[in-house]
């Protein structure tokens, strides 16, 4: 359970990010207004994404004096990060922002010697949010109340949740071969984190190296705390900051998932993926 202090805190994020929400809503609903440019990483930047870097980057240190690193910083702050700051991706799903799907998310995570100790995501369309605090639990606001957030178990039949709905050969081949049968739902940014965290999803494989450290810090330490847990190409627990900003492959998953399977699942990865790499 959070104390007074930590109570607060999320409340100051939360008004903050609501804020910050305010203004990228301003943009949606004005496809005229965005602006559209490239990246050098061929990933899409709108003025919704630079109006809220700017309101985070100014606002979080405000609520505590940390540096705050994000997605639109320039890219050599992030080469040699501090040992306490925050991450975040201001909006993380632009091109589900673009495309009006409404799948989009601010994601905010306070990284301490290269682990997530607390994550938030809120989604501006809704208004709700969730958050974790390390060795604190995993909660969601719905707009009514603070909800303790729990990891179901998989069941015979599991959920697997990504990005689009449809799949490439590797990841149907992939799916196929270590689930069987299965459900599968769609959902853009680290929103699919939450509906692992909520018990509306199971597994979220990313098999590409198309995500980035601000994509999925919030998500990790919220897993976490659900019950749930985040895992990268080999088997290996997330390190923030020690390594490219890029995220090589991973698994997020629900509860119930034993250290045996985890490891199965992930030498079918290497498996799945060695043609690739060739």
């Amino acid at each position: 359970m959070l104390n007074a202090d930590e109570q607060r805190l999320i409340a100051d994020i939360a008004a903050l990010a609501a804020q910050t929400g305010a203004a990228i809503l301003s943009y949606y609903d004005h496809p005229d207004s965005y602006h559209v440019r490239v990246k050098d990483n061929h990933t899409p930047l709108t003025e919704a994404d630079l109006a809220a870097h700017d309101m985070l980057v100014c606002g979080l240190p405000h609520l505590m004096d940390l540096p705050c690193l994000s997605e639109e910083s320039d890219a050599r702050v992030h080469q040699h990060p501090p040992d306490d700051y925050w991450l975040i991706d201001p909006i993380d799903g632009t091109r589900e922002f673009i495309e009006r799907s409404g799948q989009f998310c601010i994601a905010i995570a306070r990284i301490q010697h290269g682990k997530p100790s607390l994550g938030f995501i809120y989604a501006p369309i809704s208004g709700a949010y969730w958050y974790a605090l390390r060795d604190k639990g995993a909660y969601k606001y719905d707009g009514t109340e603070h909800a303790r957030l729990h990891c179901r178990h998989a069941p015979s039949l599991p959920t697997i949740i990504t990005a689009r709905a449809r799949l490439s050969r590797i990841m149907r081949d992939y799916l196929d071969a270590n689930f069987g049968h299965y459900h599968h739902i769609c959902c853009g940014s680290a929103l699919k984190f939450c509906a692992i965290a909520e018990g509306r999803a199971d597994i979220y494989p990313k098999l590409s190296p198309t995500t980035s450290q601000w994509d999925t810090a919030a998500g990790d330490i919220l897993l976490r705390e659900a019950g749930g847990g985040l895992r990268y190409y080999g088997n290996l627990p997330g390190s923030y900051g020690a390594r490219s900003t890029i995220n090589p492959p991973f698994l997020a998953y629900g509860a119930g998932f034993g250290e045996e399977a985890l490891q199965a699942y992930f030498v079918a990865m290497q498996r799945a993926l060695e043609p690739e790499q060739r």
